[in-house]
């Protein structure tokens, strides 16, 4: 085999380096990323993605998903007192199923050792906190021991007694029914939110397509689906990072 020349070697060097080289930025492209000036990578968002972030200065999303179940203890209001209403169906009370219903004429405390699992819920957040509406669907209580201290009926077998508070057991049966306009606040706090859904925002923000970055006031968005990640914080008390795979309106 004929050896190379130190000429042959250093050029065969070279190519060596600038396919490496090729090979690094094939693979950033690829993997949805861009080099920065400091040698690090910047993730871009893909085709049909924008990447909203920001400052909130008011937050509102349709059929968001929480990772966590609402924790107990939580307060039931209405959003017009005296309008909502909520029923617990198949609480077990003393061992019986039964039905505890709920007026909203004075805020009704639950506390326990378990929780509600929202589902698909209406979830509003500002710097004051958050606020998750609860009429639309069923909300499964989450398996435990509650007490419920307001003014209560609760009903077996189609009678119905008035109490001043009732303790209960929830298990996969039990369930949280409401309408009017029924609410849950709740303080400031981390959140991760999934859809797919639909979201409105105003604040302070910036708005990343694949082709460009704008600054926006307000930002509407869906339905489709969306990650969005808000924190406690910023110039209004929370920001924001997102990321939404759909159209999205700015003004």
């Amino acid at each position: 085999m004929r050896r190379l020349s130190g000429e042959e070697r250093c050029a065969k060097a070279r190519v060596g380096a600038w396919l490496a080289l090729v090979t690094v930025v094939l693979s950033a492209a690829l993997a949805g990323c861009s080099s920065s000036p400091g040698g690090g990578e910047s993730v871009v968002p893909g085709t049909g993605q924008e990447f909203v972030s920001g400052d909130v200065a008011s937050f509102q999303a349709d059929d968001a998903q929480v990772e966590q179940p609402l924790a107990t203890p939580f307060l039931l209001t209405s959003t017009v007192r005296g309008e909502g209403s909520a029923t617990i169906e198949n609480a077990l009370v003393n061992g019986k199923r039964s039905t505890i219903s709920w007026s909203s004429g004075l805020p009704l405390p639950i506390s326990g050792s378990g929780g509600l699992d929202l589902g698909a819920v209406h979830v509003e957040v500002d710097a004051g906190g958050v606020t998750w509406g609860l009429d639309g669907t069923t909300r499964n209580f989450v398996p435990g021991d509650y007490t419920a201290t307001a003014p209560v009926a609760v009903g077996s077998a189609g009678l119905a007694a008035t109490r001043d508070s009732v303790s209960f057991q929830a298990d996969v049966q039990t369930v949280l029914i409401s309408r009017g306009g029924v609410i849950v606040q709740d303080d400031p706090q981390p959140l991760k939110l999934t859809g797919p859904g639909k979201i409105s925002v105003s604040g302070n923000l910036q708005v990343q397509t694949p082709d460009d970055t704008r600054r926006a006031g307000a930002v509407t968005f869906g339905p489709g689906p969306f990650e969005v990640t808000l924190t406690p914080g910023g110039s209004t008390g929370v920001t924001m990072k997102s990321i939404l795979q759909g159209n999205v309106t700015t003004t």
